[in-house]
């Protein structure tokens, strides 16, 4: 029998995938089971100067953050060091587009930094 929670994670994982090929974003896929080393659920979303981008999809009634960041933490290492998000779910909302991204403000600055923003 199918765990339900991991069919709704994997339902959730599917839905940002989606997300990330509709902003053209074509390399995005999900991180397939079994690695020895967890990298994230989505893989494929990098950069030739900054790496991989890890991504970490949570499908949760209730937010907790801090274990969820430092899942996060542990799998970017796992996947070089880039940075990364938690992507999680906003109750009632079910577009791509319409969920939350937590991330470390320290990567933010980064992003900022890295777009131009002065």
């Amino acid at each position: 029998m199918t765990n339900p929670q991991k069919v709704k994670g994997s339902a959730y994982e599917r839905l940002i995938k989606k997300g990330l090929k509709a902003a053209g974003f074509d390399d995005a896929e999900r991180t397939r089971a079994g690695w020895s080393d967890d990298r994230g659920d989505i893989h494929g979303v990098s950069h030739p100067d900054l790496g991989a981008f890890t991504f970490e999809c949570k499908n949760h009634k209730t937010l907790a953050l801090a274990g969820w960041v430092a899942e996060l933490d542990r799998e970017r290492h796992a996947n070089g060091g880039g940075l990364g998000a938690v992507i999680h779910k906003k109750k009632g909302e079910t577009e791509a587009d319409e969920q939350y991204a937590t991330l470390p403000f320290w990567m933010l600055v980064q992003l900022l930094r890295w777009a131009g923003y002065r």
